[in-house]
């Protein structure tokens, strides 16, 4: 034995462990102290984004719940003129100075605004009319609920919130019921929110967005701040006020851990990453391109055979249990042999893809097309009302395919044989219906003066 060559062996094997064992002890360092760095700015991050969370929602909900002295004071008293509704609007903006304007509603029409200086368009104004705003107060009537809106930029410039409360007063003939009145309409501003909120704030280490425009929460748009701070794992909080809630998101601005021995083994880490999703893409898509090739005809690029008895097999499944109808038609081209004899195969091939093309144009999106034999196709026609819409399609397909293909020149003219079999009438299997189909087919070509052939009834059937 060469010792030497054994212990530089020996060695070698104990500086590569010495090698795997420090990079590993690396890591796991680099990521413990990732994880760190990353709970404390996100223990920051909630406790900044709970004191913006407390501001914005007591600051909107203070505004919201100032206009429910309004709601109760038309309800209470069934009307209001305009002496009593500017004052208690009067009252409304002093105490809130984040209210812009207050509007009721009778019915559905605006009949009082407040102020009136540059609000006059509004008055007489009808939400039914107004497709934009009619289905939020439709929505707001029928739950009876407040429905918030936006924020949105205003006509009067600005961006604001609208709340849109339905109010309901007493039966008159009906004792104990209510009966819908109108509604209020308040426009908040929503700038004026964000200022007492401490947003924007230059200052601070974190970036804020907010998302849920029209209350709609993580399920509405973003409408203040970078969209794509949701993508990053952030920080959320909701914002809740009545019947909606918006979502705060909040992440830092800088990156977290900045050593440059970790950023070298990221990188080195990343490059293998890379390498092993490039292997693995391109085993996807060796793994879909056998699949594709072993279910589909090369040349058209149609299903094949296989394919089509997998979806034929769905078909009679879902038509047995619901009692539906449906066709396959099987179509064997006329007179394509002389084409290769005479053109050539490129001209058979042209003829063959074209046919395909004719046929997909005039089918359903719903409907399979397969290319089953040489110059044969089969077409399974779902959910057909009666046997005549497949003779239907069987005489359109025939048109289309008697047009003359044009190849270099050369006009080509073939006729194709349709046969068609209709389950359950023709058989409720796949072998029964096929041979129904091809029976139906030959009969076709035996046929002088028709394209098409419907299979005879299945002598074995027994209907129940």
């Amino acid at each position: 034995m060469n010792f030497p060559a054994a212990k530089n062996l020996r060695q070698f094997l104990m500086a590569a462990l010495v090698f795997i064992s420090a990079l590993g002890a690396l890591e796991v360092l680099i990521r413990y102290r990732e994880t760190q760095i990353e709970r404390t700015l996100r223990a920051q991050a909630t406790q900044y984004l709970s004191a913006v969370r407390a501001r914005i929602e007591g600051t909107f909900n203070s505004s919201i719940y100032l206009t429910n002295a309004l709601n109760a004071l038309v309800a209470s008293q069934g009307h209001l003129d305009w002496a009593d509704f500017d004052s208690v609007a009067l009252a409304l903006t002093l105490n809130s100075h984040h209210i812009r304007n207050v509007a009721l509603a009778e019915g559905y029409v605006i009949t009082r605004v407040y102020p009136r200086d540059g609000n006059e368009h509004a008055l007489g104004f009808d939400f039914r009319t107004n497709a934009t705003q009619w289905p939020a107060v439709r929505e707001a009537i029928e739950k009876e609920q407040t429905q918030v809106a936006g924020p949105l930029d205003l006509i009067q410039g600005g961006v604001g919130v609208i709340t849109r409360t339905p109010i309901y007063v007493p039966d008159p003939k009906q004792p104990g019921e209510r009966v819908y009145w109108g509604l209020s309409s308040v426009v908040i501003d929503f700038n004026t929110i964000l200022e007492e909120a401490g947003l924007p704030d230059p200052e601070s280490n974190y970036r804020i967005a907010i998302r849920g425009r029209d209350g709609l929460g993580a399920e509405g748009r973003v409408f203040w701040g970078e969209p794509e701070l949701f993508q990053a794992k952030p920080v959320t909080m909701s914002v809740s006020f009545p019947n909606g809630s918006w979502q705060l998101a909040a992440a830092p601005k800088g990156k977290l851990y900045q050593h440059n021995d970790a950023i070298v083994i990221r990188t080195g880490a990343t490059l293998i990453a890379l390498l092993l999703g490039a292997l693995t893409l391109v085993m996807i898509r060796d793994s879909r391109r056998l699949r594709h090739m072993a279910l589909h005809d090369p040349l058209t690029g149609l299903p094949n055979r296989l394919l089509l008895e997998r979806q034929l097999t769905q078909t009679i499944a879902h038509a047995r249990r619901h009692q539906r109808l449906f066709a396959l038609a099987v179509l064997d081209l006329n007179g394509f042999k002389p084409v290769n004899d005479t053109y050539g195969h490129l001209a058979g091939d042209f003829v063959l893809t074209e046919t395909a093309r004719r046929i997909q144009k005039r089918i359903r999106q719903e409907d399979t097309l397969a290319r089953t034999g040489g110059d044969e196709f089969t077409l399974l026609l779902t959910e057909i009302n009666e046997p005549t819409d497949a003779v239907s399609v069987a005489k359109t397909l025939a048109s289309a395919i008697r047009q003359p293909f044009n190849w270099e020149g050369a006009q080509i003219t073939l006729a194709v044989s349709v046969g068609i079999a209709i389950y359950p009438d023709h058989g409720d299997d796949l072998n029964g219906l096929f041979q129904h189909a091809d029976l139906a087919m030959y009969q076709a070509k035996d046929a002088a003066n028709s394209d098409w052939a419907i299979a005879e009834p299945d002598p074995g059937r027994i209907d129940s």
